[in-house]
């Protein structure tokens, strides 16, 4: 008997010293989330400058924000690359589960708004973006085998002056080549901007991109436009550029220089017909086009309103553009790597109530002790002193039932 009654007056202390732990305060859970960032570039591989990330968390009752909803163009660090310009960032996260966010960039003059209303800028002048210079210092002028293909009497006359040809061909497309180098490509831009929503479910998000296109600027001032982009881009689009412009830019300037040049170079090369003249302009123009064709595929990668998505949360980028991304396995990077517009919404999720369903109070309950104790108090779990207090209280109680067990069972004894 003495045995039971010590042991029922252990488990009432051990039940509420349960209670006490299990009413300790709990780390708070996220309930929303948003984050935008309105501009980021890379130069070679040398690591990402941006304007900041603004980030909010709801915890279902409070929300908190790191970072700045007001970046300035100087917080990426004076680049020359970036001319003017509007930079806009928000978002907000609500105790409801629910998330906004936008971001982007425009020209001077533009009206910033609030996330959660869909578009962050309205309006504004265009800005430019000196996103990187073509490099042209590899390109050979003067191949070997300049006269292949040319019949044996044809070779034959060039023989004798082959070496006076390549060195006067060599000292005329020496500063065309060098005026080549440094050819800029550019991009021009009204307003690009992202945006998303998110609840406890589902997220969406999309990207606008107003009165921009991407061009270069070839040496003398002439612009070859590459591609106008959409206002209304498709998820993930990629965008074709007429880089072919750009190659049937540069051959037809070499082929004038060629053409009237050649008249005054190779003047006093009288043994020379015009056979072999035709032929070597014919040969140096198609080598030169073979080496400009790798533009194509390796000068610029645009992808317009990127989407990577997982359940209940999304992050969109208006735009990603990749300057040169052949440089990649040379200087660990793309020449430049422009981001526009990166918002991100969720996953959101509802603050999880634990329900105990209590059974009705028997007349006479039985005396028995309790071997379950329900885990969580969410109406103390503030730290606050009360909390404290209650708890404290009962201890002292189930104590007391202790220590007034063990005198009956002596009394009795």
């Amino acid at each position: 008997m003495r045995t039971t009654l010590i042991a029922r007056g252990a488990a009432v202390a051990a039940a509420a010293a349960m209670v006490a732990l299990s009413a300790a305060p709990a780390s708070a859970a996220t309930v929303s989330q948003a984050s935008a960032t309105a501009l980021s570039l890379e130069l070679a591989g040398t690591g990402a400058t941006d304007s900041g990330t603004y980030a909010v968390t709801n915890d279902g009752t409070t929300e908190s924000a790191e970072g700045t909803n007001e970046p300035l163009i100087t917080a990426l660090g004076g680049q020359d690359a970036i001319q003017v310009g509007t930079l806009a960032q928000d978002a907000v996260a609500k105790r409801n589960a629910t998330s906004a966010a936008c971001s982007g960039i425009a020209g001077d003059g533009a009206t910033l708004v609030a996330a959660g209303s869909g578009d962050c800028l309205s309006g504004g002048d265009n800005i430019s973006l000196d996103a990187a210079s073509l490099d042209f210092s590899n390109l050979e002028v003067i191949r070997s085998d300049l006269f292949q293909g040319a019949d044996s009497q044809l070779q034959e006359l060039g023989k004798p002056v082959q070496d006076q040809i390549t060195s006067a061909l060599a000292q005329l497309l020496a500063p065309l080549v060098d005026g080549l180098d440094g050819a800029g490509i550019y991009v021009d831009l009204g307003a690009v901007q992202s945006s998303c929503t998110a609840d406890d479910d589902t997220a969406s998000g999309d990207s606008t991109i107003a009165e921009s296109s991407a061009y270069v600027v070839m040496p003398g001032g002439d612009r070859v436009t590459l591609v106008d982009l959409p206002v209304e881009p498709a998820v993930n689009q990629k965008v074709v550029t007429d880089l072919s412009g750009v190659v049937d830019a540069i051959m037809a300037g070499l082929r004038t220089q060629l053409t009237q040049g050649l008249d005054g170079a190779l003047a006093d090369l009288t043994q020379v017909t015009d056979a072999i003249q035709k032929q070597v302009l014919a040969t140096l123009l198609t080598s030169l086009e073979e080496q400009l064709a790798p533009l194509e595929d390796n000068v610029l990668d645009i992808t317009l309103n990127a989407q990577d998505t997982s359940p209940g949360a999304i992050t969109v980028t208006a735009l990603d553009a990749k300057v040169l991304p052949a440089a990649e396995a040379f200087v660990g990077g793309s020449l430049a790597h422009l981001t526009i517009g990166t918002s991100s919404c969720g996953p959101n999720s509802p603050v999880t109530k634990t329900v105990v369903n209590n059974p009705p109070k028997a007349d006479n309950p039985p005396a028995s002790v309790p071997t379950v104790v329900t885990a969580g108090m969410e109406s103390y779990d503030d730290g606050s002193a009360g909390r404290i207090a209650l708890v404290t209280l009962l201890l002292l109680a189930a104590a007391g039932a202790g220590v007034a067990t063990y005198v009956r069972m002596l009394r009795r004894g």
